[in-house]
């Protein structure tokens, strides 16, 4: 393990990010994650992977409007839906290692997670600073919260410092809902490209101004609990024409599957039967495995209640 560290202009330090080599395990990911909130993974997909990835998607990202927020930014490019449009993009949402996080991280609040989000975000030179920001604000729930969601951030190109790499406030997901991030208790995600950036919910982050003459793109593939609203409506990106022809693992985990017992269901049953031809449905809302899993899983405190109890 390394770490990501910087110096502000007192020369002291600034919080730090975990770096670790592909070859590590799940388990010390989700430790870190636990601990600081955020992670990064050096190299996890290859030159001729990423090469593959950059083939299918940057015609996309080519013709891709500016933003006209100032959230979205003002040169900065966007694109989602990434599924229908890049098979590499297909299976990076389903890479083992992240999958393994994410039962580490959500599912112990949840029967099944979702893709809560697909994006690629390309900052051209001159773009100024994000707005720092949590994404579960668009959640009501009082920070600090369990995980609602884990962001995976891939580099799609160098995220060098003076492109525009992320910053993140480690430990940032155990503040309080008011307290927000000073300056020197943000770090930037500085990675090369096929690396992986993985931070939750809680996390303070944005990405940084580009001050360079190159553009620092990055592509979000986020999971989210799967009782909550996903960010992206992925049934309506991936319709079951479209979603019939993706891995049966990538079509439960954009939504074609019950979100837990009795949650999702269509007319037949599961969700996973508009997807199968010869599958009339079983007409059933729940499914056993659903219902023991059900059991296992903590169950959250929103708020506390008055009661005589």
């Amino acid at each position: 393990m390394t770490k990501v560290t910087q110096m502000n202009g007192n020369d002291s330090k600034v919080p730090e990010i975990a770096s670790f080599d592909s070859d590590v395990n799940a388990a010390t990911l989700v430790e870190e994650l636990e601990s600081a909130g955020c992670v990064i993974v050096k190299n996890h997909i290859d030159d001729h992977r990423m090469h593959q990835l950059h083939s299918e998607l940057q015609p996309y990202l080519d013709s891709a409007p500016y933003g006209r927020t100032e959230f979205a930014g003002r040169t900065s490019r966007r694109r989602n839906g990434l599924l229908t449009k890049s098979e590499t993009c297909r299976d990076l949402a389903i890479d083992p290692l992240v999958l393994a996080i994410c039962d580490g991280i959500l599912g112990p609040n949840c029967v099944n997670y979702r893709l809560h989000v697909t994006m690629l975000v390309e900052l051209m030179p001159g773009e100024v600073r994000q707005e720092i920001h949590r994404d579960g604000e668009i959640y009501p729930i009082q920070h600090p919260a369990p995980p609602m969601t884990l962001s995976a951030f891939w580099a799609y190109t160098d995220f060098t410092e003076e492109n525009g790499a992320t910053l993140v406030a480690p430990g940032s997901h155990r503040w309080s809902q008011d307290r927000r991030p000073e300056a020197d208790e943000l770090v930037q995600a500085v990675m090369p490209k096929g690396s992986l950036l993985l931070y939750t919910s809680s996390v303070w982050h944005g990405s940084e101004a580009n001050r360079s003459d190159s553009v620092r793109t990055g592509m979000g593939l986020h999971y989210s609990l799967g009782w909550l609203r996903q960010e992206e409506n992925q049934v309506l990106s991936s319709p079951p024409e479209v979603a019939r022809h993706f891995s049966e693992r990538l079509q439960r985990l954009i939504g074609y599957d019950f979100g837990g017992p009795y949650l999702g269901f269509v007319e037949q049953g599961n969700p996973i039967g508009l997807l199968r031809d010869d599958d009339e449905g079983d007409f059933a809302r729940t499914e056993p495995a659903l219902n023991a899993q059900r059991e296992k899983i903590e169950l959250l405190r929103l708020g506390a209640l008055n009661t005589d109890d």
